[in-house]
């Protein structure tokens, strides 16, 4: 992907002046900033809508035992309830400070004291999708609905792998999101924050890998079955070959690392062809020549 940008070394060079308003001054800061109040908010929604999913998955279709289902939804209940505490006080720091000057502090705090019920719920969504897989491999009609059936989650429509991935899938986006900023040039109080927030997150990623590997497992065993029976009963085969390619997505997005941030990366995001960077240019010229 990065080969294949509009953006080379050469340009990088020419444009220094540029690199060091956005990616170290303060407009690269408040773009990832904001980008992390974003998430939140999306976030509270889409925890919201997984959580009637999820139940109703585990109480009718699925042989979960008591103590499993109040767990589960103890930590589905608490993700929602901080979510929506941490937009609310994130946005009203945005009301006070367009440049969110307080984000990190708040988010420190959400991530030192609420991060721990998503790795609990990994914890547990691993029994969940070894029972789900079962079901599937002995009930064909329950295999296709689970695969097939769509649910709305935020603004996504979601199979029934997705919404159980989804807070698995919000906690590595959060993990890239302090990655991106940590790369950004911060105040001292804002880098030891991050650093903290880092230094946590990692603690929690290094518990919950065996749970993320054995959650890869049972989607490849999940796709390969349902590809076997697939070709047994001669699905068509563009049918299955969009089925297939959201489930490999599932997997990618919720377990593969994101890279780390670049310049490169950046600038082919946010400038997406060479005439908005050049347009952008020449607006930031006019500025300096008027002032």
């Amino acid at each position: 992907m990065m080969d294949k940008s509009w953006i080379n070394q050469d340009k990088i060079n020419n444009y220094e002046f540029l690199l060091e308003r956005l990616a170290g001054g303060r407009m690269a800061v408040y773009i990832k900033k904001f980008e992390i109040l974003q998430k939140e908010t999306a976030n509270s929604t889409m925890l919201s809508d997984c959580v009637p999913v999820i139940m109703d998955l585990i109480t009718c279709d699925l042989n979960v035992d008591k103590e499993l289902r109040q767990s589960l939804l103890h930590n589905l209940v608490q993700m929602v309830v901080s979510s929506e505490s941490v937009v609310q006080k994130i946005s009203a720091a945005w009301k006070t400070d367009v440049l969110l000057g307080n984000l990190v502090r708040v988010m420190r705090e959400h991530v030192m004291t609420q991060y721990k019920h998503y790795q609990l719920y990994t914890h547990n969504v691993v029994t969940v999708m070894k029972c789900l897989a079962q079901v599937m491999k002995n009930n064909k009609a329950k295999e296709n609905k689970f695969i097939q059936t769509t649910y709305l989650v935020g603004k996504d429509s979601c199979t029934m792998l997705d919404v159980l991935l989804k807070p698995m899938q919000y906690l590595v986006n959060m993990n890239k999101m302090f990655n991106d900023l940590g790369c950004l040039l911060l105040n001292t109080e804002d880098t030891d924050y991050v650093g903290e927030i880092k230094r946590y997150l990692t603690q929690v990623f290094n518990k919950i890998q065996s749970k993320l590997d054995l959650v890869s497992e049972i989607i490849e065993q999940i796709i390969k079955r349902y590809e076997r029976r697939c070709d047994k009963t001669k699905l068509d085969d563009e049918k299955w070959k969009k089925i297939k390619e959201k489930l490999v997505h599932i997997f990618e997005a919720t377990i593969v690392t994101p890279c780390s941030f670049t310049f490169n990366l950046y600038l082919n995001y946010y400038f997406p062809s060479e005439k908005h960077l050049n347009e952008y240019l020449t607006t930031l010229n006019n500025k300096i020549i008027n002032k």
